[in-house]
């Protein structure tokens, strides 16, 4: 790379995830290649038992007059100062009720008790540290932390910027800590807790750039990040990502094309696949898709469902014909005989189509494409291999770092979800394909969220998140039992928090105790197939 050829700079990924974790000093870096999980050294928590915060690291790309990029921008090259700002607006905004009851009136918002009016007695509902920033490589944070915050006087530390070896930016938020001003005040409600604060946030990530010894300045494009709770199952995809949502709002509003063609390696293949992976985590996708006859992915019927012949038109139709319809709001197929069985606009109901999930209209339009047998017949047999980073293409990096960050987060129920509401997937919300509208302010993306995050993490099972939230899950003991022919003990994951009858124990349980709860990875499983075992569980007992 030239650098007299750099003419602007973007930062990737355009968001960035960062994850909540109560190790003091143990970290892990995000995902940064689609399709490869994060495998921190020594395992997800740390010598205590306690979670390992996910860093969310971005990087510094160059680009020429032409829009092509040039590659990467590390401290070698440059003089990088980073500046990144984190918030939570949780306790000022409007109380969660989803998308069809989301209200602007100032009755509705959340502690209520401090007049909506009353901007400057508001604020101190909104932890706010302001900006840091940091330069150079190999910057421990301790210039750089975000504890100058507080909810109500209370002070809430939401993280701290750091740099890597190359001078690369390292986003840690907080340590999954909730808590309430009001004594004697537990949580109630799955999403709206007066007095009650969170440590997660988002905002803004920015940066300043002296290329080469001249100190020439460029223009940088800015990124967002936020900050959300742990994904506990990070092998295991959820059916609907917000890489998706985001995907079809760009190509939906005109800011990317649509590929022509179907692809069924491509398109098709991740949503046959998604629900059979989900049976690791899922009882009802277990149940569903758990043998020969209802799996996808067995040899002999994938191959049939891969094949674009009229002869196999009628197994590509009925798998389609159980798919509900985006958008048509049809009270026949709001019940449990059409896919997904997940929820969407609140607990699922029988008639009430809002509360069930439907593909994206995107998805649902090549999936009926698809049983038409309108399609590329491309499958080889086989998954393509993911890429590491550093192998790819400079000119493929930047949107890899994008997708990594993306695809492990759910793009709905949003009801209000993990990382990212309903917001998600109005155009409004985007300024250009991947990259929030640059006019939001610190905290507006997370405010949305549950509060605390906890009581929505204990509530929502079974029907919800369980690519990041499980709900039933197979110990690591137990396969054993699996790898000689038994079909192994599945279990509840969050056995030991609540007793499974009384919610309110549940919710405040998990504020103090989600940290205990197991990590979802592979391992080598019967025939050399790979299994989903829970590791690292501290084992949580009822109070």
């Amino acid at each position: 790379m030239q650098l007299d050829d750099v003419v602007h700079c973007e930062i990737h990924p355009s968001i960035g995830i960062a994850r909540v974790g109560d190790s003091p000093d143990s970290l892990m870096i995000g995902p940064e290649s689609p399709g490869i999980p994060p495998r921190p050294d020594g395992g997800f928590k740390d010598s205590a038992g306690r979670i390992k915060r996910q860093a969310a690291r971005f990087r510094l790309f160059g680009y020429d007059r032409a829009g092509t990029v040039l590659g990467e921008i590390t401290s070698a090259e440059a003089r990088i100062t980073w500046t990144a700002e984190l918030a939570n607006a949780k306790g000022d905004w409007f109380t969660f009720a989803g998308r069809a009851h989301q209200s602007t009136t100032d009755a509705d918002r959340r502690n209520r008790h401090i007049d909506p009016a009353d901007t400057a007695a508001r604020a101190r509902l909104i932890v706010r540290p302001g900006p840091r920033s940091v330069t150079g490589p190999s910057q421990d944070g301790a210039g750089a932390r975000f504890d100058t915050g507080t909810f109500l006087g209370t002070p809430v530390p939401l993280g701290e910027l750091r740099t890597d070896e190359a001078g690369r930016l390292l986003v840690l938020g907080g340590f999954g800590k909730s808590f309430s001003t009001k004594p004697a005040h537990p949580v109630h409600d799955y999403a709206n807790n007066d007095f009650w604060c969170d440590d997660i946030s988002d905002g803004p990530v920015r940066a300043t750039v002296s290329l080469g010894p001249e100190g020439r300045q460029v223009p940088v494009t800015p990124a967002w990040c936020l900050v959300t709770p742990p994904d506990f199952a990070p092998y295991t995809a959820n059916l609907i990502t917000l890489y998706d949502v985001a995907l079809e709002v760009a190509r939906a509003s005109g800011g990317l094309p649509t590929p022509p063609e179907v692809s069924f390696t491509r398109d098709i293949h991740p949503l046959l696949a998604r629900p059979i992976e989900l049976a690791w985590v899922n009882e009802v996708a277990r149940s569903r898709h758990g043998d020969r006859a209802t799996n996808f992915l067995t040899p002999d019927r994938l191959a049939r469902l891969a094949s674009n012949s009229a002869t196999d038109a009628p197994i590509r139709r009925a798998v389609f014909r159980k798919l509900r319809t985006p958008g048509a709001m049809l009270v026949s197929q709001a019940n449990i005989g059409f896919m997904p069985l997940l929820a969407a606009d609140g607990a699922p109901q029988d008639d009430q189509p809002q509360t069930w999930l439907t593909l994206l209209p995107g998805q649902y339009e090549r999936m009926r494409r698809w049983a038409a047998g309108d399609f590329l017949a491309d499958w080889t047999g086989r998954v393509p291999a993911p890429v590491p980073f550093d192998a790819l293409p400079a000119a493929e990096q930047p949107h890899a770092l994008v997708r990594a960050a993306l695809e492990p987060a759910g793009g709905g129920g949003f009801f209000p979800g993990i990382e990212m509401t309903y917001i998600a997937d109005d155009p409004v919300t985007w300024s250009a394909p991947f990259r929030l509208r640059e006019a939001l302010m610190p905290g507006d993306v997370t405010k949305y969220m549950a509060l605390p995050w906890q009581a929505d993490f204990y509530l929502c099972r079974t029907h919800w998140w369980p690519a990041a939230r499980p709900d039933e899950v197979l110990p690591e003991p137990e396969l054993d039992a699996l790898l000689h022919g038994a079909t192994g003990a599945f279990q509840e994951w969050d056995r030991g928090i609540g007793d499974g009858q009384d919610d309110q124990l549940g919710m405040n349980e998990m504020v103090t105790k989600w940290s205990g709860l197991g990590f979802i990875v592979a391992r080598p499983g019967p025939d050399g197939r790979e299994v989903l075992v829970e590791t690292e569980r501290t084992n949580p007992e009822p109070a």
